[in-house]
């Protein structure tokens, strides 16, 4: 436990603290090697909270100390070579990899599309669409086919046909036959985010011009918009209608809540036993009807008429009249409700989800178009066709290898920082990463696996520069890998030793036993008995002075309920409360009843003075104790190896008085 407590205090102590600060005064130096005063300030800021970096000479010094000791520990571990060792290198490189992830993208960008996402989860839009379905691989002929059909459809409703009659003709969406192209209410996140921007950048009744998603086309129009209404939390009663059910038993459920929200509603019976008496759901019969937390912009929704009902409900506890579904009839009670939260609140959440949403594609596409331009990218189209004919059918079903002519094929593709990939790693590239795929053509499917290739190597290009371009990455890098480091040479130097050094920590418990020792304590025997009559009999035996051993052989009869069982030790005031309350003298005890059938006594046979811990005794604290030993000797050793020397003149003018 030491070890971890150790570790956490030492990467919280130093936790960024190398970014560079304006002060490049030597403040002191360690084996030679310079700490400037701007990486002092900086952690001794940093690392005091609450006020406490007051600059005082006392303030000063002690971290001034911390800090010696901790450049004196990175001097030993950088002497050990500790870097090199194969375990932790692996773990600095997976370090490394997660945390360049953070920066292989446009942050600007990034940061502007949680913004929008928040702001747009202020408004939920109901909208209708006409679809034009298009693959988005589709070659340019068929991707004209449909842009040219939905240009049609957007006449039609220019020249004022109905938008819903042209969705019921000709939507390739197979719901518009019925909804007429009414897609209900949603919010950020809610749909596929060409068609969210679309919706959001519209006025309500705006038919906009064709949108291109994955899906095709779209004719986009804002029926109506409303301030978001929050998530709900709630719980429901079911009667569920029959499958298939006529008019008739559809009447017949509506009858049955009627009565069951009767008895609720004139207090002849609790919400909670309704729903266990009455409730066709049996998933959430057993909870007392409870549901997850929906609503237009959470991740869980209900059937418009569901959720409609529970959000006009006013009031947490607040029960609903029966509410029709097409399941059935619901009555819904209100058990909480939330509205929007602030920012800073979501800001986690909604960086997450834009993660994993296609729109991060965009901060993406921004940071690659970046790289190229920083870099002199530069492709050869002739390259590419030459590659381009040497694919055959095979590739589509994931099995394609390189040509024999392929390989050694020098011929440049393309040119990044002044580095020229060839037709040759870009089909070893193909081959190691294709599969099996049925939903592009031959081409698309190359294209597809040129722009991933073109995109790896310009973020294998960023990743390998961020240390030159980016300050802060290099910083957190240096400060991990401090730590590891630290960690490494702690355990060698100090935690382990200690643990496993028996004949040092006996011999530091001999150096120190007036450190470790009792206080004056009991040895007792605590009798407990199964029932008064075993306990008379082994009282008599106690006052005859018969051993403990002896009692239990005599009154514990194979086959008999009556038991007598006893602890024995040695104990503290404040060890064991039943020791505590007892006269601390030699002796018999009265006799206790601690329940109706169980009575305990106990035989104190002697009180013992204070008397030195065994190792085995105390060896927690020992041990602790001896690991902070081990540092301060350690330490000493390393401060004439590595002398510390402070300009004195310079840490006094830090000083505010």
């Amino acid at each position: 436990m030491k070890k971890y407590l150790v570790s956490l205090v030492l990467l919280s102590i130093f936790i960024l603290s190398f970014t560079p600060e304006s002060d490049n005064r030597t403040l002191f130096t360690v084996g030679g090697d310079k700490v400037t005063v701007g990486e002092f300030e900086y952690v001794y800021n940093k690392n005091n909270v609450n006020n406490q970096a007051d600059y005082s000479e006392k303030s000063l010094k002690d971290y001034l100390n911390l800090y010696e000791n901790f450049r004196l520990k990175v001097k030993e571990a950088e002497a050990m070579k500790l870097d090199t060792i194969s375990s932790l290198k692996s773990e600095l490189e997976g370090y490394r990899k997660q945390l360049a992830k953070s920066y292989l993208t446009d942050r600007e960008i990034s940061d502007r599309l949680i913004t929008e996402a928040y702001e747009r989860s202020k408004t939920e839009i109901n909208a209708s669409h006409i679809l034009v379905r298009c693959d988005e691989n589709a070659n340019p002929a068929d991707t004209l086919v449909a842009y040219k059909k939905i240009v049609a459809l957007k006449k039609r409703i220019d020249k004022g046909e109905s938008f819903d009659k042209v969705a019921k003709e000709a939507s390739e969406d197979p719901s518009a036959k019925t909804n007429g192209g009414n897609i209900g209410w949603f919010s950020v996140f809610g749909t596929i985010y060409p068609f969210e921007n679309a919706a959001y950048h519209q006025k309500a009744g705006e038919v906009g011009q064709p949108v291109r998603t994955e899906f095709g086309y779209h004719l986009v129009r804002v029926n109506e918009t409303r301030a978001a209404r929050g998530q709900i939390h709630a719980a429901h009663l079911l009667i569920r209608f029959p499958e298939k059910a006529t008019p008739g038993q559809e009447d017949s459920v509506k009858k049955r809540v009627d009565s069951v929200y009767h008895l609720i509603n004139t207090n002849k019976v609790t919400f909670e036993d309704a729903v266990k008496e009455f409730s066709d759901d049996k998933t959430t019969r057993v909870k007392a009807g409870e549901l997850q937390w929906f609503g237009t912009g959470a991740s869980i929704r209900m059937i418009p008429q569901f959720e409609d009902a529970a959000f006009a409900l006013k009031k947490d506890g607040e029960i609903s009249k029966p509410v029709k579904t097409q399941f059935g009839y619901h009555i819904i009670k209100r058990l909480e409700k939330k509205d929007m939260q602030p920012f800073s609140d979501v800001k986690a959440d909604i960086k997450k989800k834009v993660e994993r949403d296609t729109r991060s594609q965009v901060a993406k596409n921004v940071l690659i178009d970046r790289i190229k331009k920083e870099n002199g990218f530069t492709q050869f189209a002739d390259a590419k066709s030459n590659f381009d004919s040497h694919v055959d059918s095979s590739l589509l079903k994931g099995n394609w290898k390189v040509p024999e002519d392929m390989h050694g094929n020098s011929k440049v593709l393309f040119i990044l920082a002044g580095k020229n990939y060839t037709i040759a790693d870009f089909a070893d590239y193909v081959e190691k990463n294709s599969k099996r795929r049925a939903d592009k053509s031959k081409d698309a499917l190359v294209n597809e696996y040129y722009e991933g290739f073109v995109t790896q190597k310009c973020l294998d290009y960023e990743e390998s520069t961020l240390e030159q371009k980016k300050p802060e990455f290099k910083n957190l890098m240096k400060e991990y890998k401090d730590g590891i480091l630290l960690f490494e040479l702690m355990d060698r130097m100090v935690w382990t030793k200690a643990v496993k050094d028996t004949l040092g920590l006996e011999d530091f418990r001999k150096k120190n036993e007036t450190k470790y020792m009792w206080g004056n304590r009991a040895e007792v025997a605590i009798f407990n008995c199964s029932d008064k009559k075993i306990c008379d009999d082994a009282y008599k035996m106690a006052e005859k002075k018969k051993s403990v051993e002896e009692i239990k052989a005599k009154l514990n009869v194979e086959g008999s309920k009556s038991r007598v069982s006893a602890i024995e030790g040695k104990y503290e005031k404040g060890q064991y409360d039943v020791v505590d309350k007892i006269d601390w003298k030699a002796g018999l005890t009265p006799l206790n009843k601690i329940n109706d059938s169980s009575y305990q006594f106990i035989l104190v046979k002697q009180i013992v003075g204070p008397e030195p811990k065994s190792l085995k005794e105390a060896k927690g604290y020992i041990v602790s104790d001896y690991q902070e030993y081990l540092e301060k000797t350690w330490l000493e050793s390393l401060r004439s190896k590595y002398p510390i020397s402070v300009e004195e003149s310079v840490f006094r003018s830090l000083a505010k008085k």
